[in-house]
């Protein structure tokens, strides 16, 4: 039995395609999932969603994936109601800023959907152009991936700056510490990002953020964000 941060890193660790990273997921036994819905994608372009339920988790791999679009709604739902906007079968506008300042949910899937809709890759610039049209308040980064060259492009809420990030650059042998970056101190002369062994005190307490927050998504109680992030600490090694 695992929670959701072991799954993502179980599937980093052990998936080198989408079909294998399909199988790892099929079989988990996964508790403590947060309704949060995850892309995988592999250097070939195949594309994976992941969609945690009550019932456990559903995953769409590229046949099964007419809209390569997700937002905070159910898939499924998001399908059914893409039909009423012009485009795709009906006659409600798309939901730009122009007419919507702040598009709900089902409405930034339209947007999605639409700028990705003849399945074919985009620049970086158009991938960020269709990012910014679904933002929102709450919107702390983006991200745009390019599987086949093996690189990661984003920014941060509050700069206009994008980063690069070479996966072909980064050193995978076993350090003092997993290789990261903190967001609150990229480099402002340079776009590229250089990672760096990080000590156990600020993973600890960056990890003890994140479980903190999942007292609102799953209700994790709160004063067992330590202990389950002292365990997490403590279970990780590393295999050459």
């Amino acid at each position: 039995m695992i929670n959701e941060l072991e799954l993502i890193q179980l599937v980093l660790d052990r998936a080198a395609t989408a079909e294998e990273a399909v199988s790892i997921i099929a079989d988990a036994n996964v508790r403590a999932m947060s309704r949060i819905q995850y892309f995988v994608t592999d250097a070939t372009g195949v594309t994976v969603a992941v969609l945690p339920t009550l019932d456990g988790l559903i995953v769409n791999i590229d046949e099964n994936m007419p809209v390569r679009a997700l937002t905070n709604t159910g898939y499924q739902d998001l399908l059914d109601q893409l039909s009423r906007f012009t485009g795709f079968g009906g006659t409600s506008p798309l939901p730009f800023r122009t007419i919507k300042p702040n598009p709900d949910s089902v409405e930034r899937f339209a947007l999605a959907a639409s700028a990705s809709k003849n399945h074919e890759p985009v620049a970086v610039s158009d991938g960020f152009a269709a990012l910014e049209a679904v933002e929102n308040p709450d919107t702390r980064w983006q991200i745009v991936v390019q599987p086949s060259d093996g690189v990661i492009a984003f920014s941060v809420a509050g700069s206009a700056q994008q980063w690069r990030i070479d996966m072909g650059e980064i050193d995978y042998s076993c350090l003092p510490g997993p290789p990261a970056q903190s967001l609150n101190d990229l480099p402002v002369s340079e776009t590229g990002v250089q990672f760096q062994p990080l000590e156990n005190h600020r993973w600890a307490g960056t990890l003890f953020e994140v479980l903190t927050g999942f007292s609102d998504t799953i209700g994790l109680p709160p004063e067992l964000a330590w202990p389950i992030t002292d365990a997490q600490i403590a279970s990780i090694t590393c295999a050459e």
